[in-house]
């Protein structure tokens, strides 16, 4: 169990991170601006300092630090300015999307100073699949950071004895009062969404502030460079009609024609949104890899409190239009979150309009996994068409506050509260 260091929180991903700190490969953070790479960075980097060990943090957003770096001698020189004496070190680069020549750099190094332990980050996936392709395949690991979990979301609200009473009684009926006031942070969780910089500021004009300021800088810094300066605002206009439409069927299309943009210009802009870790295309489940490939995606952001930012839509989630896609958004995040590297997910649908709202595929079988925010024990048609169609041995369907385990066949129907999973 990781605890605080100074000021900074631990991240659930420390926990995935650590079996790979002592191995040679170089650890990449991926994820959104503002999403907590800097901070987890930091955290790695005090607690190995804790442990007696040499470190060395290297910001790339420091105009002067990035033009100084220009070849794996630059970088070695720059180490030993800062006081590097040679033997093992754990050397911290933020931002690596800025490094000129990071691939041949980082390889250099990697194979020729194995006492260097490289932990980087950025959070333009397009940049870094082009500085950190092929010639690093096999030197490196990659680890995604999404937007705060609810259990994060808790901790960094600091709200420890919820977090005490999800913890001891993840696996029981949490009693009252306990799970209404888990439910209503939970719902203010939804609304607000993951970023760390939201959750930590109580007012409701500042956090509202912060979101834009996130989106602003989103569009300066990450967007602006990518596609041409008469199409910039189209974008902007872009991702404000996809956010209205979170968690429906992508049409491409129809979104061509509502932009008035080719279809590729909209392909185009929906992979910047995905590379750069803002949202991501769900395939339909089907038996066939070449249907998957073929059928319409739905199309979920990665945080709630952007969506609602983006559609100006701030209200109690009892009160919100978008409530059911707010929590489906949720639970999505959350599923990514918890994917091993051999699982995927997907959604079904049938022709009749019937669909499971996600499908996780592990060790060749399904999971279905239902939302339906409310109390109602009833299995849909929908899922029970699904466990006729595939036979899972398990199902989910997740509540507002029900436990309740049903069967249909041989699988068992598990009803379980959403912030369970989160």
């Amino acid at each position: 169990m990781y605890t605080k260091i100074d000021n900074l929180l631990p991240r659930e991903l420390l926990e995935e991170i650590e079996p790979f700190v002592e191995r040679d490969e170089i650890i990449v953070i991926l994820g959104a601006r503002q999403v907590g790479k800097t901070c987890l960075l930091r955290y790695i980097q005090k607690k190995l300092k804790g442990e007696g060990k040499s470190t060395f943090f290297i910001d790339l957003e420091d105009i002067e630090v990035r033009g100084a770096i220009k070849s794996a001698q630059d970088l070695l020189s720059y180490l030993r300015a800062l006081g590097y004496g040679g033997g093992r070190a754990y050397l911290f680069i933020d931002e690596v999307h800025y490094m000129q020549n990071a691939t041949s750099i980082l390889k250099y190094l990697h194979d020729h100073h194995p006492e260097l332990k490289f932990f980087i980050t950025g959070s333009s996936s397009l940049k870094l699949r082009f500085k950190l392709g092929e010639p690093l395949t096999g030197r490196k690991i990659i680890f995604i950071l999404y937007p705060l979990s609810f259990r994060e979301y808790l901790l960094f609200s600091k709200n420890e004895e919820m977090i005490q009473a999800l913890t001891s009684l993840r696996n029981r009926k949490i009693p009252e009062p306990f799970l209404s006031r888990i439910s209503k942070s939970y719902e203010e969780y939804v609304i607000w969404g993951g970023y760390p910089k939201v959750i930590m500021t109580p007012s409701f004009d500042i956090k509202a502030e912060i979101l834009k300021e996130i989106f602003t800088t989103y569009l300066e810094k990450e967007v602006r460079g990518l596609i041409r300066e008469e199409m910039f605002e189209r974008f902007n206009y872009f991702v404000r009609f996809l956010a209205a439409q979170n968690g429906n069927l992508l049409k491409i299309l129809e979104v061509s024609k509502e932009l008035g943009v080719q279809r590729s210009t909209v392909q185009r802009y929906l992979t910047i949104l995905e590379e750069t870790f803002m949202a991501k295309r769900l395939l339909p489940v089907a038996k066939s890899r070449q249907k998957e490939l073929t059928r319409t995606p739905k199309f979920y952001f990665f945080d709630t409190g952007f969506i609602n930012f983006l559609t100006k839509d701030f209200r109690p989630l009892r009160m919100h239009p978008n409530l059911g896609s707010l929590v489906e958004t949720s639970i999505f995040t959350s599923l990514l979150r918890g994917l091993s590297p051999l699982e995927e997910i997907y959604f079904w649908r049938m022709k009749n309009g019937q669909e499971v709202d996600f499908i996780i595929h592990t060790k060749g079988e399904y999971v279905p996994v239902e939302v339906k925010w409310g109390n109602d024990l009833k299995v849909t048609t929908s899922l029970k068409n699904f466990v006729r169609s595939y036979n899972p041995a398990m199902a989910f369907v997740l509540t507002k506050s029900m436990w309740q385990n049903k069967k249909i066949n041989s699988c068992k129907i598990q009803f379980l509260p959403a912030f369970i999973i989160t």
